[in-house]
């Protein structure tokens, strides 16, 4: 029987006080890259500053090659509260109000958070031939190896993390006077998780206990220096107009966490005086987005004014597995064109280019349309994914459907427009529409038509991901609705976030195989959620930034190239996809996504220009988004597609809301127009 031997790993890395570092890999012995099972390192102060030497011994078997990580996780040994000690005796932490529909806790009774983990595409090696007895591998650098240093923020495991914002003047005080001041606000995590309890009956203290200080970590978007969340000051952040503070906090159950916000008076070279609290109570809606108004308390227990919070809740996808083995959200390899010279990456705009406004033989996002483009030489395509009212992931554009109608009852000539959400239409009542373009009636040639549906649009995302080759790699964009500047919205009761994209990284995750895949969204929330419900694909944030070509978005991040750096910085993006017309005015913020290792798309119109495109590839960017050269796009504001049947229409007729701005233009049984009752 083979003797196993005693490895020793040791990893230098500076860390917080509730921090830990573990080691995980291949073998059941270092966990098999399973998140819940790593190994935890003991810490050893080596006495030269800031340096800190972790270290452990592991008993591994001879003759065999083991890879491995370093990952930096909080510390569970740190503290032990009541609803841990709950937890680990089988006990409910409900408190006797059912299941809280926001709890993300799984069996294991140890929460897991992950700060950093070392995210090179391959991981470390070493093998063991048995010439040692008690092998200790060299002492390693955290991140760092094989002449590359890729680390990664970590992502949910079996933990919720709640974002509280605070941007657009959050603070309203009562008095004029203390308008004028600037506040410096320090958050708190606070356990509810046994208020009420029966053994709760220590009538000294009147309020739940807070949590560690470093569980809640603070960014300024605004600001590039604080851009990147870390542990807060004594007093917390500075706010000062026009800044965009985060604080955030993973926990197992919103639904049983709460915050406490003190604000302090700063003055310059004086000590910042405490002047009051809000208290945030635990979020117990299924609502995974919201804004709350809450009173600032001051130190006499009366109003002193008010304070307004975005919230934004992120849960981890049930029933999806991420192990530690592998990563590619840090990683970003240019095309090698000839002899290893770069070349920007060639992105299909949803295939073969938009096409919705001329009759072409190949309509944009359907499944020939992507297999064309990787025919004629693209290294990825661009297509647009959301929901079904059935919750399928389909491929489309927009977020309503434009469809042309003629009742016939009215004995009226004109037809009617109408737009109706996607989210309103099963995938079988999408499927079911026929192409309308401009003046045509877009009649596929009979050829294509009796070779397959690989014309047909709404394909879902797994036919798209299951029948085109995988060598043609995705950037799959995320369609997730966002306010105006007007204060409109593109699209009104949306799916939730979360929900709308637990959907999608399931079919992503089921199908992908070992397809290249980039993520976007112009939606920063949905940005952040992509980066922490999954560990293994990039993310990019799309950008559209000050253009008169589009209504500008409300949400600063979204609106402003500056903030939307900051912010691909903040949640550790990838990178951006700038809007070319908007670039080419200030090219400087090239420059800046460069310097902080960016990745760099552009996007527009523009780019269908052959001059513009030499122009990106010659500014290095890393990928040019454009329509096929030969297929320019007007604005279209007309129908795109009709009903096939007067049984089709309908059920279109139920789920048509407004008052009066969209349209359904219905077939006979033989696919004839049918014409208006005179």
């Amino acid at each position: 029987m083979e003797v196993g031997v005693d490895v020793t790993f040791s990893v230098t890395v500076s860390t917080e006080p509730n921090q830990c570092v573990c080691v995980t890999g291949d073998d059941a012995a270092l966990g098999a890259w399973d998140p819940t099972r790593m190994v935890r390192m003991s810490r050893e102060f080596t006495g030269n500053g800031s340096r800190k030497l972790w270290s452990t011994t592991i008993k591994l078997h001879t003759h065999k090659t083991y890879d491995y990580r370093f990952v930096v996780c909080k510390d569970s040994h740190a503290r032990s509260t009541k609803a841990e000690t709950n937890l680990r005796n089988g006990n409910s932490t409900n408190n006797g109000h059912g299941h809280s529909d926001m709890d993300c806790s799984s069996s294991d009774p140890s929460p897991v958070t992950i700060y950093k983990w070392e995210t090179n595409v391959r991981p470390r090696v070493f093998k063991l031939d048995g010439s040692a007895a008690r092998p200790i591998l060299p002492e390693a650098t955290f991140g760092s190896y094989d002449g590359m240093t890729n680390i990664n923020k970590g992502y949910l495991i079996n933990q919720c993390e709640i974002q509280i914002r605070l941007h657009s003047s959050p603070i309203y005080m009562w008095k004029p006077k203390h308008r004028e001041q600037t506040y410096s606000i320090k958050c708190t995590a606070v356990d509810y998780s046994q208020q009420g309890a029966p053994e709760d009956d220590d009538d000294s203290r009147d309020s739940p206990p807070l949590c560690q200080p470093n569980d809640v970590y603070a960014c300024n978007v605004n600001d590039h220096e604080l851009s990147v969340a870390q542990p807060q000051g004594p007093v917390g952040l500075i706010y000062k107009q026009n800044d965009y503070i985060v604080f955030r906090s993973q926990m197992p159950d919103p639904a049983t966490m709460g915050f406490q916000l003190d604000f302090y008076v700063f003055e310059a070279n004086q000590t910042p005086k405490f002047v009051g609290s809000s208290h945030l109570l635990p979020h117990k809606q299924k609502d995974s987005q919201v804004i709350r108004k809450v009173p600032i308390i001051g130190c006499k227990y009366r109003p002193i004014g008010e304070l307004t919070v975005e919230c934004l809740i992120a849960r981890p996808v049930k029933g999806l597995t991420l192990t530690l083995e592998s990563s590619f959200q840090t990683h970003w390899k240019k095309k090698d064109l000839e002899r290893g010279m770069e070349r920007s990456l060639d992105i299909g705009h949803r295939g073969m280019g938009a096409s919705y406004s001329r009759v072409s033989t190949l309509k944009e996002n359907t499944v020939a349309s992507f297999a064309a483009a990787a025919t004629h030489g693209a290294d990825f395509v661009e297509f647009d994914v959301l929901l079904s009212k059935d919750k399928i992931p389909v491929v489309y554009h927009d977020f309503a459907v434009k469809v042309l109608y003629s009742n016939k009852k009215k004995h009226s000539k004109e037809s009617e427009l109408f737009e109706i959400p996607v989210q309103s239409l099963t995938l079988a009542q999408l499927q079911s529409m026929r192409l309308f373009s401009g003046e045509h009636d877009v009649e596929i040639n009979k050829e294509q038509e009796g070779q397959c549906v690989r014309h047909d649009p709404f394909p879902t995302l797994q036919e798209v991901l299951t029948s085109v080759e995988d060598s043609l790699g995705f950037n799959i964009e995320i369609k997730y609705p966002q306010q105006l500047i007007d204060d409109t919205w593109e699209m009104e009761n949306f799916t939730d976030v979360n929900e709308n994209l637990d959907q999608i990284l399931r079919v992503v995750f089921a199908h992908a195989g070992p397809r290249k895949i980039v993520f976007s969204s112009f939606d920063p929330d949905t940005c952040i959620l992509l980066k922490l419900k999954q560990n293994k694909y990039p993310v990019i944030f799309l950008h559209q930034g000050q253009t008169n070509i589009y209504v500008r978005y409300k949400d600063h991040r979204a609106s402003t190239f500056g903030w939307g750096i900051n912010f691909a910085l903040s949640e550790h993006l990838l990178g951006l996809a700038l809007h070319t017309e908007v670039l080419l005015r200030d090219l400087s913020l090239l420059e800046r996504c460069f310097a902080h290792k960016m990745v760099v798309f552009v996007w527009g119109d523009d780019n269908n220009d052959p001059k513009i495109i030499r122009q990106m590839r010659d500014l290095k960017v890393d990928g040019v988004i454009y329509d096929r050269i030969d297929c320019h796009k007007p604005e279209h504001q007309g129908p795109e597609f009709q009903v096939s049947s007067a049984k089709a229409a309908a059920s279109f007729m139920q789920v048509v809301k407004g008052d009066g701005n969209a349209s359904v233009h219905i077939f006979d049984a033989d696919c004839q127009l049918t014409k208006p009752v005179a």
